[in-house]
């Protein structure tokens, strides 16, 4: 309904619809006819595109930082640009190839990841190697716990520091204490690197995701730097 705001209107009125753009009355016709078929084609894609927004409001903090820079640069917000570069890791089933989501994206020399473990204590420590670029430059590290879809950011740490600490959660511990008998967690292996005996030992169903990223010079940031927690 539409409502007076001295010489202005604003609302629905009929099939008119009366707005203000830049201080001027202004007005549109609503359509007669949406079209909204229900094609298999189209419910995958509002499914997966659901899939997507509901990931980058888990994943804002890291994105927020991560994909500023090129948001700004293409006049556009981090969560759109964040939906748009990770269209392709979901699927309609509900599957998301974490291994490829982006929360990251710039020229910044990027680092390696060494070692992830988190104590009985729940501390996590990440050990990286830096790969040159500025020692100055920050490693911002993400977090995120599928389970309970949730993650945080660690303080960040200069490059040159090559270890980062963050608390988790108690949450997270809590849901790692319900699935096993330990709250410690490794590195998964990698294809290139067999299983240590503690590893086998301390790995369980509780994964986490870790996403890590380095920030320069007028906020330009590395690609994302993942590996997943067990």
């Amino acid at each position: 309904m539409a409502t007076k705001h001295g010489d202005i209107e604003i609302g629905k009125l009929g099939n008119k619809i009366y707005y203000t753009w830049h201080g001027r009355q202004c007005e549109r016709t609503m359509p007669s006819h949406v079209s909204n078929p229900q094609t298999e084609a189209q419910q995958a894609h509002r499914s997966s595109f659901a899939l997507i927004s509901k990931l980058s409001s888990y994943m804002k903090e890291a994105h927020l930082i991560g994909l500023h820079h090129m948001a700004v640069r293409e006049h556009n917000s981090t969560y759109a640009l964040f939906r748009r570069l990770n269209k392709a890791c979901f699927t309609s089933d509900g599957d998301i190839d974490y291994p490829q989501v982006a929360v990251s994206r710039g020229p910044v020399t990027g680092a390696d990841i060494l070692s992830a473990v988190v104590d009985a204590d729940g501390r996590l420590t990440v050990t990286f190697a830096p790969r040159g670029g500025d020692a100055s430059d920050s490693l911002y590290l993400f977090a995120y716990n599928p389970t309970l879809c949730a993650g945080f950011l660690a303080a960040p740490v200069p490059r040159s520091a090559g270890v980062v600490t963050a608390l988790l959660p108690d949450e997270w511990l809590q849901t790692a204490a319900a699935s096993d008998n330990t709250n410690t967690f490794c590195l998964a292996p990698q294809e290139t690197r067999p299983a240590t005996t503690e590893e086998q030992t301390h790995s369980h169903n509780q994964t986490f995701h870790l996403y890590a990223f380095l920030r320069g010079s007028r906020l330009r940031t590395s690609d994302t730097i993942y590996r997943m927690l067990h």
